[in-house]
Parts: structure tokens; C-alpha cells; sequence
């Protein structure tokens, strides 16, 4: 779908959510941000996404190509833009999970079929229509889908447990800090002298001594110009070392 300014500016054409090339992210669907579109009701109604449906990107920089994620009817009634291709599986013949983790890791073939301009990559629809999708047997995706989504569940623990690190190292950081500032990182000694009383007494003794006088210049005498001087006469360079008729090789020990 494409906007429509005329569309867009008359209140009897209904508003439908309208996803974005911005909203369609590799491995997940960002909509925390999803704006709107004046479509007629028809042409809503036939565009309107239905869960597992597979968003593969069309446009925008060159590795984003094909990458996508799956519609889970998130927001009801939503469509999507023309920069977004809708991938949608007739009798059940592959999980959709299997086809957008597939299309996600075939970055090289949407990029070599893909088109470059000067700021932006894409992809035709013909192009899409060829590319080569795996399709295993049943129970053979049964097999492939558990052990990658419990390899993804590991991966996103590891991250949750990654974050929570950061974030204590930070906080522990600070009160590091806090405490070195304050002087209670190493035990005190109560004989030590305060720094404020330490202080005080290099300015007194900065006070105390008695200020050096200043000499009053007197103006300097122009200098009497030099004769100048000859340079001596050069010497003629020695000839040049003769090289021995016959060397003799020594050898030491290290």
C-alpha cells in the first residue's frame, strides 16, 4: 500500500495501522511506533495481515533486505506498506518460524538480487517469487523448530543475564567511586593529619616566608658589533682507507 495525499486528507476514508519498513525488524516486530493510513475499506480488508503472516523488507539499506519477522495479529485490522512484502503459507506446508529464520540468514542471496541506487537497495516481487525455500518433511520441522527456538530461548537468557550484569557493574562502580571520594575504601588512621589542617599549615608556611625583592633593570649597553671572522682554511680529507687484499674471518663466542 502507498499513500494516497488526496486520501489522506478526507475524514470519510477509514484510518487502518500501517506497518513500516522501520517496524519490520530482523528476528522481531518493532511497534512501539506505528502510524496510520486513510485506506478505503475494501482495499483494507484485502490487505489486512493475518497471523502468520511472513513480513520479508523490500527496501532500505542492503543488508536489510528479506530480513522480517511473523504477524501474530498483534493489532487488529493493520496492513502493511508497499516496501514490505507479505509471505503467506497455503495448506500448512512449512511453519512460518522456519521460512523467516531462513530468509534471515540468506542475506547474500537478497543481495545479489537486489537492486543498488544511490542511497537505497530493493528487491522485485519476481525476484521474491524465486527465491529457494527448503521444505522438510513434518516431522523433520517439528524437530528443526524445537531445537532452534530452545537455542533462541537460550540466547535471550543469556542476554537478560548479560544486562543485569552491566547494569550491577555499574552500580558497583559508582559506589566504588563514592567511597574512594570519601576516604572509606581503606580503613582510616586516627593519628593521620585531616587534609584540611594539612592544608592550612602549607599555606601558613607559604605566608611566612618573607617575599623576594625585585631588582630594579637597569638599561642594557648596545653591543659592540663583532668583526666578523674567517672561517679557517679547510683542510684537505684523507684519502680513503684501502681495502685488505685478503680478508680473514673470525668467529666468537656468545
Amino acid at each position: 500500500m502507498t499513500k494516497d495525499q488526496k486520501k489522506q486528507s478526507d475524514p470519510e476514508v477509514p484510518e487502518v495501522p500501517y506497518l513500516r519498513v522501520a517496524n519490520v525488524q530482523r528476528g522481531k516486530l518493532d511497534l512501539d511506533h506505528v502510524t496510520y493510513i486513510r485506506v478505503p475499506a475494501k482495499k483494507a480488508e484485502k490487505l489486512k495481515l493475518l497471523p502468520g503472516d511472513v513480513l520479508l523488507n523490500e527496501g532500505g539499506d542492503r543488508n536489510k533486505l528479506g530480513r522480517g519477522w511473523i504477524w501474530d495479529g498483534q493489532i487488529e485490522g493493520a496492513i502493511h506498506q508497499n516496501h514490505v512484502f507479505r509471505a503467506r503459507i497455503r495448506d500448512g506446508r512449512l511453519y512460518p518460524k522456519l521460512l523467516s529464520w531462513h530468509a534471515n540468514r540468506s542475506g547474500k542471496w537478497f543481495e545479489d538480487n537486489g537492486k543498488q541506487s544511490v542511497n537505497l537497495a530493493s528487491i522485485s516481487l519476481s525476484k521474491i517469487k524465486t527465491f529457494p525455500v527448503p521444505v522438510p518433511p513434518p516431522e523433520v520441522q517439528d524437530q528443526i523448530l524445537d531445537r532452534i527456538e530452545r537455542q533462541v530461548s537460550l540466547i535471550e537468557n543469556a542476554e537478560v543475564l548479560t544486562a543485569q550484569a552491566l547494569s550491577r557493574a555499574a552500580v558497583l562502580r559508582r559506589a566504588i567511586l563514592n567511597r574512594a571520594f570519601s576516604g572509606a575504601l581503606v580503613s582510616q588512621d586516627p593519628a593521620d593529619e585531616p587534609a584540611s589542617v594539612l592544608l592550612a599549615r602549607i599555606q601558613a608556611e607559604r605566608d611566612a616566608q618573607p617575599k623576594a625583592k625585585r631588582t630594579r633593570r637597569t638599561a642594557a649597553a648596545p653591543r659592540k658589533s663583532k668583526a666578523p671572522t674567517t672561517a679557517p682554511p679547510t683542510k684537505p680529507a684523507p684519502s680513503p682507507t684501502l681495502v685488505p687484499a685478503h680478508a680473514v674471518q673470525q668467529e666468537f663466542d656468545l
